[in-house]
């Protein structure tokens, strides 16, 4: 009798693809609590118990183009641009993972710009730090931490640091020893929740903008490809229906440059993200719409309001098609009382009926017949029988006019009151059609007294305002009357602007030729950002100290550098004499 044994199955059993790193989970993805890619590196350089530098000059380094040293690396990493790119798809290779896109800004590449959109240095929030190290969980850097626009936490509500409370250092994104929630200069802990002796307030714009953002980057995994048109179409939304078509009066309200917001509106440009967020801010409308391309209607109409005010203000007639007109037209018709055709116009923001009558003049023939068969015209006078006004209902109107601080002219307290010329009243009332006309000149003295006084003030401001400023600040509009009232004190206040311009220009190109002989020389960006000027005012003011400084530094980085190799005196002489 032969055994029976069972069957062996040698079919080869699937193994699962094995990543070269550990396929370390993300932190947050799909909430504005997100971690940052850079945090992420850091995390995972952690896990290895290596340093950062060291997992990258051993397993990263070939993988990433254009790519030297962890001291090269910005917050770039976190953002839009072809550094991102490369980084996610080093780092999800390697980890095999698929979902690190959405620890940056990839997903919004198409709507957002570079500009202005990263932080150069690192930025954290240490009640975060502590709370997570208090729970027991892992400590990590969220994304909206690299966002420039955003300096409070989202979670907090406090402001961000940007320097350690130890050593006083400023930070660099990621550094070749850098570990989550401790300074890569002094290795201390980051975290605290003791606050600082002079902490700054936050403003509700600050907490606004990083409400926003979190809930922008916590789109990222559900975000559909966004561009430009959805900008387009939401400032567009917004122009139709709380400012009537005036993309002037929108831009006042929005607190930008008309040009620009013209541009954002016709898919002209791109906004950028400082810009935008102040836009989406005033307006009242939320970032994530901007994604979406959906927006609510706001129950408020201080944004209504405004926009009229503004357009009246500014006497800018309102956008609208001859079918618009014709509706409002139709429902003035059916009014009662009926309204006049100028109250329509009015109504509507036109100064005159004109485009009315060229919309639909039948319409408003109708209105105009409704009004004059109502009796509520003011020309009551040139009707048959028409009895005249008693003395006692005049003098009442002059003496209401007069007791007001700035009187009515004696003309509109006539119209008021059904007549076409004030020769009526000042007939009847001369002493008192007098008095409003005297007391109209001293109120007018009296302005003229205060914006002298207001331009002799300003010239000694420092630095000195410009007029049309003053004129903001009393409420002149136009702004070109206060010119045409005080000529010879806005030419002063231009002089004066101008000296202090070239006074400013002098102690700045004094400022960068000390620094220009600093010790170690200072790079150019360092330069810019301690003095809180851009690339531009230095290059076009001092371009030879522009350029001094630039070559400065780069002769002290490459002295480094070859100091760093351990090369000799000698051969650094001799290295030097070859580039010359």
């Amino acid at each position: 009798m032969q055994p029976h044994f069972d069957s062996w199955d040698l079919t080869p059993v699937p193994v699962p693809a094995r990543s070269r790193l550990y396929s370390l989970q993300p932190i947050g993805v799909g909430t504005p609590l997100v971690e940052s890619l850079s945090g992420y590196l850091i995390r995972l350089a952690t896990a290895h118990a290596v340093r950062v530098c060291d997992l990258i000059n051993h397993e990263l380094l070939r993988s990433i183009p254009y790519f030297h040293a962890a001291a090269g690396i910005l917050s770039a990493i976190n953002g839009i641009g072809e550094s991102a790119k490369h980084w996610v798809s080093a780092l999800e290779r390697f980890t095999l993972r698929d979902d690190l896109r959405f620890l940056t800004l990839l997903p919004f590449a198409s709507l957002l710009r570079t500009p202005r959109l990263m932080r150069r240095e690192r930025a954290w929030c240490p009640y975060c730090y502590e709370s997570t190290m208090e729970q027991g969980q892992d400590v990590y850097e969220q994304l909206v931490w690299c966002l420039q626009c955003v300096e409070v936490c989202p979670l907090h509500n406090r402001l961000l640091e940007t320097s350690c409370r130890a050593c006083h250092g400023k930070l660099r994104p990621v550094c070749g020893v850098s570990r989550p929630g401790f300074c890569s200069r002094c290795r201390r802990w980051l975290g605290s929740r003791r606050a600082p002796a002079q902490e700054m307030p936050t403003t509700d714009y600050q907490v606004w903008v990083a409400r926003e953002m979190g809930q922008l980057v916590g789109m990222a995994p559900h975000a559909q490809p966004v561009g430009k048109e959805n900008i387009q179409k939401i400032l567009r939304r917004y122009v139709d229906s709380f400012s009537e078509g005036n993309m002037r009066a929108a831009s006042e309200i929005a607190g930008c440059r008309r040009s620009s917001f013209n541009n954002w509106c016709n898919g002209a440009t791109s906004a950028r993200i400082d810009l935008l967020l102040r836009t989406c801010y005033e307006l009242r409308i939320p970032l994530t719409s901007l994604v979406t391309g959906t927006t609510e209607e706001s129950e408020d109409t201080a944004g209504v309001n405004a926009a009229i005010e503004m357009r009246r203000r500014r006497c800018v007639r309102p956008c609208r098609t001859a079918d618009q007109i014709r509706a409002a037209l139709l429902l003035a018709a059916k009014e009662q009382p009926p309204p006049s055709i100028r109250g329509v116009a009015q109504r509507l923001g036109y100064s005159t009926p004109a485009r009315l009558y060229v919309a639909a003049s039948d319409l408003c023939k109708t209105i105009v017949r409704n009004f004059n068969k109502s009796g509520h015209n003011h020309h009551w006078w040139r009707r048959r029988g028409a009895k005249s006004l008693d003395d006692s209902v005049i003098r009442k109107a002059i003496e209401d006019s007069l007791s007001l601080d700035m009187p009515l002219p004696v003309q509109r307290v006539a119209l008021s009151l059904g007549y076409g010329t004030e020769d009526p009243l000042t007939a009847r009332f001369p002493d008192l059609c007098r008095a409003i006309k005297a007391k109209r000149a001293n109120v007018v003295v009296a302005r003229r007294s205060t914006l002298a006084s207001a331009l002799e003030l300003a010239l000694s401001e420092d630095p000195p305002p410009a007029w049309e400023k003053v004129a903001r600040r009393l409420g002149y509009t136009p702004h070109t009357a206060i010119r045409e009232i005080e000529p010879d004190l806005c030419a002063k206040l231009t002089a004066r602007r101008r000296e202090f311009a070239a006074w400013s220009r002098m102690a700045l190109g004094r400022r960068l030729e000390t620094m220009l002989n600093e010790i170690p020389p200072p790079s150019l960006r360092e330069v810019h950002s301690r003095l809180g000027i851009t690339q531009a005012i230095s290059y076009e003011n001092f371009c030879e100290i522009h350029r001094a400084i630039v070559a400065r530094h780069r002769e002290f980085r490459r002295q480094a550098r070859l100091h760093n190799m351990g090369l000799t005196a000698p051969v650094r002489r001799k290295l030097s004499g070859n580039k010359a």
